[in-house]
């Protein structure tokens, strides 16, 4: 409960009752409360208040017995709390103080009044006709939080320094092996940091939860001993969760570097590769303003192709951009060659491509020239070729008018 003797050793109250109370488990309780207090606690010895006020003489005598076993050197009084109504004197003619060398302690019968002889009313429960404060309801939760924090913190930071270790170590092969294989934590590290820091602050509170009138009280011994442990868990914790996330975010920038790196090489090849073989393949420029149209029509359709890798390609500049901006010094120059590796084979690709439609153009344009004087050849050799009768002069000068403007339109 947290009250002490007045020799400072830690009070360790067996509450018996009715029902048959099974000593293997009081036995396997008994083995775990002594192992919370510390062992300079364990040194100043405890005292045992065995309250056998609803319990029968002979479990009471057989739990005294079984404190020899499991307690023995650390037990120096063990106060039996008898009842009112004193048990049949013919069944406890055994004398504890006549075995006190063979028990390896001192066992008194007392009632329940007159326990404060041997401790101070203030160190015993309001059961005993003390004052100390004590909820073990309150007392068994903290301590289910602080064993499952202790619990699921050290598996936690075992994960966590296998993850952090295994990017430390080895080839990038076996790294990113060893991490795809145990990279997520079985328990989530915000949630476990979040208990612990709550159980912190409920162990490092002056004040008693349960009481009703807000009465100050002094945490327990096991609490006190609790404290350090939770901080001391607490900053590995932190320590291996943060170096955790600096791996996270190692392993994201290597993972969207190598996602860029797949798309502009997709880029790259489609470019260098089916469409270059696009290009290769157009090269005429027609005999005539309908061929030379339905070329044109062709170089729209690889144009158009050739927008959505470009499209990709002003995407993927932004993101290197943005990377590059934000990236560590070991990325810029893998950064910088990818970026000048997609930018040369975009302009060369959209270079040729510009330069193929200047050429469909200036194609056009000259069978649109060509069919114009062609006609306007057609109707000079017209007149040519037609034998004119000169009937006046004046017929003549028409004539001659006439094929001068078809020179000159010529």
């Amino acid at each position: 409960t947290g009250g002490k003797d007045r020799r400072s050793g830690l009070i360790l109250t067996i509450p018996l009752c009715l029902e048959q109370t099974s000593m293997d488990e009081l036995s396997v309780t008994l083995d775990y409360l002594l192992s919370i207090p510390s062992e300079k606690c364990k040194a100043r010895g405890f005292t045992v208040i065995v309250d056998g006020r609803k319990s029968q003489w002979n479990v009471v005598k057989t739990v005294v017995l079984m404190l020899q076993n499991v307690v023995p050197a650390e037990v120096s009084l063990v106060c039996v709390v008898k009842p009112d109504e004193f048990w049949d004197k013919k069944v406890t003619h055994f004398c504890f103080w006549k075995e006190k060398d063979r028990l390896g302690f001192e066992v008194i019968l007392v009632s329940a009044n007159k326990l404060t002889r041997y401790i101070e009313p203030c160190q015993l429960t309001e059961d005993f006709g003390g004052t100390l404060t004590y909820d073990h309801m309150d007392w068994l939760n903290k301590r289910l939080v602080f064993e499952k924090f202790t619990k699921e913190s050290t598996s936690l930071l075992d994960e966590l320094a296998l993850i952090n270790n295994g990017s430390d170590k080895g080839t990038q092969q076996e790294k990113e092996r060893s991490i795809d294989l145990n990279f997520l934590p079985s328990v989530d590290p915000e949630t476990v940091l979040q208990t612990g820091h709550e159980l912190l602050s409920e162990l490092q509170q002056r004040r008693f939860n349960g009481s009703d009138g807000g009465v100050s009280w002094s945490p327990m011994d096991d609490e006190l001993l609790a404290q350090p442990q939770v901080m001391k868990l607490l900053d590995s914790l932190r320590e291996q969760y943060t170096r955790y996330q600096e791996v996270c975010r190692q392993r994201s920038k290597r993972t969207q570097l190598e996602e860029i790196q797949q798309k502009v090489m997709q880029v790259v090849n489609w470019l260098e590769g089916p469409g270059s073989e696009q290009l290769r393949t157009q090269w005429g420029i027609g005999d005539s303003i309908r061929a030379s149209q339905a070329l044109q029509q062709k170089h729209e359709e690889i144009e158009s192709q050739h927008s959505e890798w470009f499209a990709v390609y002003v995407e993927l500049n932004q993101q290197i951009a943005a990377l590059l901006n934000a990236g560590d010094e070991e990325d810029l120059v893998e950064l910088k060659a990818l970026q000048q590796q997609l930018s040369d084979v975009c302009y060369r690709q959209a270079s040729q491509l510009e330069f193929r439609q200047n050429l469909l153009q200036a194609a056009l344009e000259f069978h649109s020239v060509a069919q114009d004087l062609s006609q306007q050849l057609d109707g000079l050799l017209g007149m040519l070729c037609v034998d004119v009768a000169p009937a006046d002069g004046a017929s003549i000068q028409q004539t001659l008018k006439l094929l001068e403007e078809k020179l000159k339109s010529v």
